[in-house]
């Protein structure tokens, strides 16, 4: 078969049985560190609700349904062994795919760029301005390339399970300790009430689902990438219950301290971070950001293989890694919740269809045939749901450019365009095997006659 041609490179064929090695335990760790960083402390900070009850709820009830539909996703990739993008094919069909990869390739070089952003002026912060931010990031443009020449598996099962990821929880319930020690007038002293605003984000007037919005968006750009590692898994539920537990339980803790510290300027939190929290938690918070940068990266490269499988995967991440730094030394990170609202819009009605085809449709009887060969073109009904779940989003999201105010009925964003994106997908589904019936019913009575 074509498909199985080639499988000395990653890339968007089936991975063979000797590369599924990852257990419940490696993906704890990678979901753990992916979901954790500074944006999202930055992300955490925009979130309001009447009381911090209600907004400490919607991180958590976000935080949960977002990982769920995270580790559905990645199950697709560990019961096939294929990557996102090709996860998607059945559902939207090759050719579809290739839109699909341009709009994942949109969101994972933003993120890049945020990210190598961030790394570059955290370290210049750390060196305390010694070594230049354009330095900075280049290094660790250099140091990116590294990972993803290593590949996933090695990230994962050397670097991240036996050392980062647990320095990293260290560093972040010490962090969240001394945060709710200052609130309480114990810790810290006095010295961080002026940073701290617990109550500061709800001038944003956001409701608790338009916060659970906000939350859900952060595992949700990591739908696109989650099948490029989940499909080394060894048993799929155990890297099911590893996705899960582990995205959950960081992206909690990071927008809590978000909501806690109430500074959305990532920067100011760089500096927060630094003068407050001991410089040895802002050197731990850079190692651990170097793991979401490789990640974006590699996957960059695996979407781009959707459409050109030749190129080795060692090229392309050279290239995206050096896009990544040059956009990140010549554009300033503004409108980040925008980007949240992008991320939350494409997604979440392009997902709500993956797992629908998948898990409903389908009921997961599918064979990996229909991810490449016997996939098909184009599939206008998905496409048709995504564009109405996408509008449905903007529509009720009231920090869209096309939010409608008299059309809001104070359910969120995320919710409605995935239910409105199913409801579409499920009836022109049904309405066209009904069609296929009568045509075939037909058919056979005029054969009869």
């Amino acid at each position: 078969m074509k498909f199985l041609e080639n499988l000395s490179d990653f890339g968007i064929n089936p991975v063979e049985k000797k590369q599924k090695v990852l257990s419940g335990k490696n993906f704890f760790v990678l979901w753990s560190s992916l979901g954790i960083g500074l944006l999202v402390i930055s992300a955490g900070s925009f979130i309001s609700s009447s009381n911090m009850t209600e907004a400490i709820t919607a991180i958590i009830v976000g935080s949960i349904v977002g990982s769920v539909l995270l580790a559905l996703a990645g199950k697709i990739g560990s019961d096939h062994s294929v990557p996102s993008i090709v996860s998607m094919r059945p559902a939207f069909g090759l050719h579809g795919s290739y839109l699909l990869t341009i709009l994942n390739m949109f969101q994972l070089i933003g993120w890049s760029t945020f990210e190598i952003t961030i790394l570059s002026k955290a370290a210049n912060i750390f060196t305390n301005g010694i070594v230049d931010f354009h330095v900075w990031s280049i290094i660790f443009g250099i140091i990116i390339i590294l990972f993803c020449i290593l590949g996933p598996l090695k990230i994962v099962k050397q670097w991240l399970t036996k050392f980062a990821v647990w320095i990293v929880y260290g560093s972040t319930l010490f962090m969240l300790a001394n945060i709710i020690l200052t609130i309480n007038g114990m810790g810290l002293g006095n010295v961080l009430d002026t940073n701290i605003s617990v109550t500061a984000s709800t001038d944003s007037g956001l409701s608790f689902f338009n916060s659970l919005d906000l939350v859900i968006a952060m595992p949700l750009s990591w739908l696109p990438l989650v099948a490029d590692y989940n499909r080394f898994a060894k048993n799929g539920k155990n890297a099911f219950v590893g996705t899960f537990v582990g995205f959950s339980i960081t992206n909690s803790l990071f927008y809590i301290i978000g909501l806690l510290l109430g500074i959305n300027d990532v920067f100011e939190i760089l500096i927060t971070i630094q003068t407050f929290f001991y410089g040895l938690v802002l050197l731990v918070l850079i190692v651990d950001e170097i793991d979401n940068v490789f990640a974006n990266i590699f996957s960059s490269a695996m979407s781009f293989k959707n459409i050109c499988n030749k190129i080795n995967y060692k090229y392309l991440v050279i290239f995206f890694t050096g896009l990544g730094v040059l956009l990140a030394n010549l554009i300033p990170i503004q409108q980040y919740e925008n980007f949240l609202l992008i991320i939350g819009a494409l997604f979440a009605p392009l997902f709500a269809i993956v797992l629908t085809d998948y898990y409903v449709v389908r009921k997961r009887q599918i064979m990996v045939e229909n991810f490449y060969e016997q996939a098909n073109k184009v599939k206008a009904s998905s496409f048709f749901a995504f564009l109405v779940g996408c509008i449905t989003y903007l529509i009720l999201s009231p920090i869209s450019w096309f939010h409608a105010a008299d059309m809001a009925l104070n359910i969120g964003s995320t919710i409605p365009s995935m239910a409105i994106s199913i409801l579409v997908f499920l009836v022109i589904e049904f309405l066209i095997k009904k069609v296929k019936f009568k045509n075939k019913e037909y058919s056979t009575d005029n054969k009869i006659e």
